[in-house]
């Protein structure tokens, strides 16, 4: 296993996550923590697991199981219904247990640290650095049209959906599922990105990354390291960059 998927591995990547959270608590921590006496010097520290371990729930299951399911306001109910039952708890805990007089930054504290951890979630698994980005030379009409009349059926949200291939712009893979963006919707459904290679049309659907495919009649822009497609760079992955200009030159790879 090389270093850089060591450093992709969940368990690797949630290890990371939550010492860089308990460095940046130490650092404003570090001048009060000997004026707490016994177990009371690593409580705070016992509550940045649990939030941890919150921000986690948060993220993979309501976040991606639900908002990307188009089901935003289930999404938003359940979030806002079980981080107000943290909030009163926290309150009853802090105020009967440490005799806290000021709950009020404590809980604002939870609720900025959630926001925060989905903003850093989202920036991690879904942003791309753009880099620089040329003119896309013409999609010969016999690659653009190849998708039409051929459908993705697959399983989105229990129910059996038949995508039209020629509606979508790309594929991105989350671990064991697939995010289908379309030009109109967005689809999640259990399979891996290569399944999903193997049953697109090809050869309008390339594989650009280990994480992406896409539709190149829908490309905007080309570069040599990223594709823009829907308004957004996704990069072309070093060991894929030969075979994705080879497609998109119109050749076979070789």
């Amino acid at each position: 296993m090389t270093f850089r998927q060591l450093l992709n591995h969940v368990v690797v990547r949630n290890l990371l996550g939550l010492l860089a959270l308990v460095a940046v608590h130490y650092v404003s921590d570090q001048y009060h923590i000997n004026q707490r006496l016994g177990v009371n010097q690593y409580l705070p520290y016992f509550f940045l697991l649990l939030l941890y371990g919150w921000l986690v729930v948060h993220n993979r299951l309501l976040f991606e199981r639900l908002y990307l399911y188009n089901k935003p306001l289930a999404y938003a109910g359940w979030t806002l219904l079980i981080m107000t039952g943290f909030s009163v708890n926290m309150h009853l805990i802090l105020s009967s247990q440490f005799a806290v007089r000021h709950t009020f930054p404590h809980i604002i504290s939870f609720w900025v640290y959630t926001v925060a951890g989905l903003g850093v979630y989202v920036l991690y698994r879904y942003l791309q650095t753009p880099g620089h980005v040329l003119a896309l030379p013409t999609t010969p009409r016999s690659t653009a049209t190849s998708a039409e009349g051929s459908n993705l059926v697959c399983t989105v949200n229990g129910e059996k959906q038949s995508i039209p291939c020629a509606d979508m712009l790309y594929l991105e893979s989350l671990e064991n599922y697939v995010k289908i963006t379309t030009l109109t919707k967005v689809y999640v459904t259990r399979m891996t990105l290569k399944e999903a290679e193997e049953r697109l049309p090809k050869p309008v659907f390339v594989r650009i990354s280990r994480s992406h495919i896409v539709n190149t009649a829908r490309i905007e822009k080309l570069g040599p390291d990223d594709v823009r497609i829907g308004g957004r760079e996704l990069r072309i992955g070093k060991v894929y960059k030969r075979y994705v200009s080879e497609q998109m030159a119109g050749g076979e790879p070789g």
